[in-house]
């Protein structure tokens, strides 16, 4: 799974996958996957959106939590991009 991307990236996203309720949202998961966003923004680490569908479709998370997920990755890196912009970067 996500073989192209770094160790600490790929290490924040399963750590995500092995505690965050499969069914519905958590701040502290989402906490937990916001990490992993901004360590993909970081790194300059490239992950499509369906490429974690498919990923949290196979770990069982609820089609819900996945529309969820992608939403926040794709607002959070929007966000970190307008934020970059802002300083200057």
């Amino acid at each position: 799974m996500f073989e192209n991307l770094p160790a600490e990236v790929k290490a924040a996203f399963e750590d995500y996958l092995k505690s965050a309720n499969k069914l519905v949202p958590d701040p502290k998961d989402d906490a937990k996957f916001f990490k992993f966003v901004i360590l993909c923004h970081q790194k300059n680490a490239t992950i499509e959106s369906i490429e974690i569908y498919e990923i949290l479709e196979k770990q069982g998370f609820d089609e819900a939590m996945q529309d969820h997920l992608v939403i926040l990755l794709e607002g959070g890196r929007e966000l970190l991009k307008e934020y970059d912009k802002a300083l200057g970067r």
